[in-house]
């Protein structure tokens, strides 16, 4: 797979899989009788990338990429209210707080992370503190 930057962002985006006509032209060189690292100078691919396509085509007769599995949230439109009720009533409260008033009151255990990955797709804001008016000596 290869990675993908978007331009001028810090994210990075999912990486891509190889496409399969590049697969199939790896797999001919090295049943051709070609190293494993010929192959993967001459098609700029790794060596570990051929090897795992030919073992691959071994297991399973294809070398074909795995479907993407995706992801979908932790939290479903119950687990939804009750973090934003939780964000509403106190914003101040850190992840490990939210994901054990998550368990205590959807009954939905979750790690910290997802309720990061939540609070994000839902663009709830905590704050820590209030914001202030700033000094005028300042």
């Amino acid at each position: 797979m290869r990675a993908m930057v978007a331009p001028n962002s810090q994210e990075a985006e999912m990486a891509a899989a190889y496409s399969q006509d590049l697969r199939d032209r790896v797999l001919a060189a090295a049943h051709a009788g070609l190293t494993h690292g010929a192959v993967a100078r001459r098609f700029a691919v790794g060596e570990s990338t051929v090897r795992g396509w030919l073992r691959r085509e071994r297991r399973t007769g294809s070398a074909a990429p795995r479907p993407n599995r995706g992801g979908r949230p932790k939290l479903d439109a119950a687990g939804d209210a009750a973090l934003r009720t939780l964000v509403a009533e106190r914003n101040d409260r850190t992840l490990a707080e939210l994901a054990a008033g998550l368990r205590e009151r959807a009954g939905v255990g979750v790690s910290v992370m997802a309720v990061w990955r939540a609070c994000e797709r839902l663009a709830l804001r905590r704050k820590k503190k209030e914001p202030r008016p700033r000094r005028a000596d300042a």
